[in-house]
């Protein structure tokens, strides 16, 4: 081989390296913007079904998954009153009306001590203190629609 072809064949390799590299890159760097959304369909099916404690723990993970948290069941997250204040009201307020409508507005969401919470009463203040900044009513007049 001469020098011009172990040239061409040394920037073959180096372009196929770079092009790889950046490949790499670019498929971390959309997967980092993956996110997945809160499962409200699932969590009225639980509730219609009356499985309540499960119904708790897919709130829990919707709320992560609305705050932008990936719950891991190897690595639980906790959640803190300064996520709760976080937390979209959009989501809140579809939590709350899923809760209400089935249990025929006998549970809300925003004042159920849930299974979950370690420090209840500083969680469901967090909770409810939020659902009041984002408005969201507790009476049967309160927009029930997903």
């Amino acid at each position: 081989m001469d020098h011009q072809e172990k040239v061409i064949v040394a920037l073959g390799v180096i372009a196929s390296i770079t092009s790889l590299v950046i490949g790499m890159a670019r498929t971390a760097t959309l997967s980092e913007k993956i996110q997945v959304k809160p499962d409200y369909e699932r969590l009225a099916n639980l509730l219609a079904a009356k499985q309540y404690s499960k119904a708790e723990l897919q709130t829990y993970r919707m709320m992560l998954l609305a705050l932008g948290k990936n719950p891991k069941y190897s690595d639980p997250i906790q959640l803190n009153s300064k996520d709760i204040a976080q937390l979209p009201c959009e989501d809140l307020r579809k939590m709350e009306n899923i809760w209400y409508r089935y249990t025929q507005g006998k549970i809300h969401f925003k004042n159920k001590n849930m299974s979950w919470q370690n420090d209840q009463h500083n969680l469901t203040y967090a909770i409810s203190y939020r659902s009041n900044i984002c408005k969201i009513e507790d009476n049967k007049n309160s927009n029930l629609k997903n």
